[in-house]
């Protein structure tokens, strides 16, 4: 199996994990606030990673920790800081698919930074393809205006624009040569430090009795075991591997994710439109991934030389036949 195959095995296992943690933070929000379920999901997060890796991760320049220092910033400290908040005000599914638009301002501020992405036909139509998917799947939550807030949406499309300035991050954190979970440990340890200022101004309070709670224990082990330490580690091997805009592409799925793993957990029915909406995402997501295509064409031209070379074989052969006649 080849590293690009693995990769893209590796982000849709992420995106799946990730669509399921709208779901986990829904239900974490009756105990706590949105500062006090990040703060336990990192420390969980930072405790694993160092079990991991406990070997001290060092840098080659002092400039470089203001990398890590972004990263953390805004892929952890911002971006959950905003979603877990705009989940309060609004529905999980309507953050999802706000969320879900990250790879727009990724290829944005990637094309802007490092000038070496380009913007393919496949891509913009299957970015298109996807989009209608992602309306289609929560055009039946959208309905209910109660449940949608300006103030969730507003919060929500900061921690799309938030992924966006994280995966240029880390896109440069993997040029400069850091990589593993010593790398994420730094992003994930930055990402807490920048959080504690918010636990204070917003007056937020641990609750550690709600802990003894099954419900509650689990959820926050899901969020900082899987989501966090080991989706973090996956996912910037994927970033590697296949660049952050091609990772990006994935987050197409969380939408549908999110509205299946509500339908098992939450007992929601999936209509005729979100099933629509399903293969339209789907089909968006291997439309856009045109590394098929590229394959394809690579293999037809190689064929296409085969078959060429063993022409002009044949013709030599041909000729060296009608000299002996």
């Amino acid at each position: 199996m080849s590293r690009k195959i693995l990769s893209s095995f590796l982000a849709l296992f992420c995106v799946f994990v990730w669509g399921v943690t709208f779901i986990s933070t829904k239900v974490l929000l009756r105990y706590f606030d949105p500062t006090t379920i990040l703060i336990y999901r990192l420390c969980i997060c930072l405790i694993l990673l160092l079990l991991l890796s406990p070997k001290i991760f060092h840098i080659n320049r002092k400039r470089d920790e203001l990398y890590f220092l972004g990263a953390g910033a805004f892929g952890i400290t911002f971006y959950f800081l905003f979603e877990n908040i705009a989940i309060k005000y609004t529905s999980a599914s309507s953050v999802g698919i706000i969320v879900s638009l990250a790879p727009m301002f990724t290829l944005l501020f990637c094309t802007a930074v490092f000038k070496d992405q380009r913007i393919s036909i496949n891509f913009i139509i299957g970015f298109i393809v996807a989009i209608l998917g992602i309306v289609l799947i929560s055009f039946d939550s959208l309905k209910d205006t109660s449940e949608i807030s300006l103030k969730g949406i507003i919060l929500a499309s900061c921690a799309m624009m938030c992924w966006g300035v994280y995966s240029v991050f880390v896109k440069k954190i993997n040029i400069l040569g850091y990589q593993g979970i010593g790398a994420t440990r730094k992003i994930m340890y930055y990402g807490l430090i920048c959080l504690i200022p918010f636990y204070f101004i917003m007056n937020s309070h641990l609750n550690i009795h709600s802990l003894s709670i099954p419900k509650v224990s689990l959820n926050l082990l899901f969020l900082g075991l899987v989501a966090s330490a080991m989706c973090f580690v996956l996912w910037n091997y994927a970033v590697l591997n296949l660049g952050p805009v091609k990772c990006n592409i994935y987050l197409y799925l969380s939408p549908a994710i999110t509205m299946i793993a509500s339908s098992i957990i939450l007992k929601e029915k999936i209509t005729l439109i979100i099933f629509a909406g399903l293969v339209l995402s789907v089909a968006g997501l291997v439309i856009s991934n045109d590394l098929w295509f590229k394959k394809k064409l690579k293999d037809n031209n190689i064929n296409g030389k085969i078959k060429e070379e063993d022409g002009v074989i044949n013709e030599r052969n041909t000729s060296q036949d009608e000299g002996d006649i």
